[in-house]
């Protein structure tokens, strides 16, 4: 949900002098059914949608991103280019001067780090055509609580599952090494999931629960606090490579209720609210002060059938059930309309 009055507002900052202005960015608190599903703020433990929508881009970045204004088409992020080298080998080149919320320039280092075995794979090897590849020598044993968790490895490998290693050719170029042919390397890039962490920031923290809690990125925003179950709070990170943030600060609060977030939305209490249910949307929209705002996520909803079932072997019933389903019916009466059925396992872009 979006605030008319806020964005009206917002424009007469820009005639302040230029030191008012850094001191004067408005800060804004977004209501939200809920924060983190794990607690932790680490792509690949928190695999949802709550997480995608506050991490991704305004916390975490990819080396590919996409056009997340336009069409969702793929578009320079933390690497400026990319090129095929062949069928299973990706070189990109990391834009320069990328500062992480430590101060550090990111590096190809960072990168191999970031999709290395210590952080993403652990002792879990890729496989390729059915086959598994070795590892070679097992990663020693971390020091206690530095452990990696097992659902960390199991969903980088299911993004992952041929990677077979990372290279840096340079200070700027990376090279991604595929155990097989595999024509989604660039989308698998560009991925949740496939963001660029600090090695030193991983490396420092005493925990990889700590770190996992106060990740160190290169996005428009860095974490100032965490509080499980509660809130989340962002400040800008004003080196950020793609200009200074609009906002000073963005406090995420957890708050589970549907009524509690709208009330809090038309008292002033929060200038974003967010998981309304289209029921509800009439009644705001009604409020002239207030705007809906919503868009396309990279999501499907999937029927999948037991193929080893009796009835379901053939595939005429399968396709019987598959038309029976009135999917404009489904998006008529639980989406209000507000989206749309796909023609398949594709977006229009």
């Amino acid at each position: 949900m979006l605030h008319r009055r806020t964005l009206l507002a917002a424009p007469s900052l820009l005639a302040m002098p230029a030191l008012a202005q850094a001191d004067q960015r408005p800060a804004i608190t977004i209501a939200v059914q809920k924060i983190s599903n794990t607690n932790t703020l680490e792509v690949l433990r928190e695999q949802s949608n709550v997480g995608e929508r506050i991490f991704l881009t305004s916390l975490w970045e990819s080396l590919i991103g996409r056009d997340w204004l336009g069409d969702l088409r793929s578009a320079p992020g933390l690497a400026t280019e990319w090129r095929r080298l062949s069928d299973s080998v990706v070189e990109v080149s990391l834009r320069r001067g990328v500062r992480f919320h430590n101060g550090d320039e990111m590096t190809a280092e960072d990168v191999v780090f970031s999709f290395g075995r210590e952080r993403m794979f652990g002792n879990t090897p890729a496989t390729a055509q059915g086959r598994t590849i070795p590892i070679g020598e097992a990663l020693p044993t971390p020091r206690p609580g530095k452990e990696l968790p097992p659902e960390v490895p199991a969903v980088a490998r299911r993004s992952w599952p041929a990677l077979e290693r990372v290279e840096a050719v340079d200070r700027y170029t990376v090279r991604f090494h595929n155990a097989t042919p595999d024509v989604t390397m660039e989308g698998r890039l560009s991925r949740y999931g496939s963001n660029v962490m600090s090695r030193r920031g991983f490396e420092e923290a005493a925990t990889w629960l700590e770190w996992a809690r106060r990740p160190v990125t290169t996005g428009p925003y860095k974490v100032v606090e965490f509080r499980p179950d509660q809130s989340l709070t962002y400040a800008a990170h004003d080196d950020y490579w793609g200009g200074r943030p609009p906002l000073r600060e963005i406090r995420f609060l957890e708050v589970p209720e549907v009524a509690s977030r709208i009330n809090g939305l038309l008292s002033g209490t929060y200038q974003f609210a967010c998981d309304i249910p289209p029921d509800q949307i009439p009644g705001i929209e009604r409020n002239r002060a207030f705007e809906v705002q919503g868009g396309t996520i990279l999501n499907h909803r999937l029927t999948v059938f037991d193929k080893t079932h009796a009835q379901l072997r053939d595939a005429r019933v399968r396709r019987a059930f598959t038309h029976a389903i009135d999917r404009q019916a489904i998006v008529e009466a639980l989406w209000a309309g507000r989206t749309v059925v796909p023609k398949g396992l594709q977006w229009d872009f």
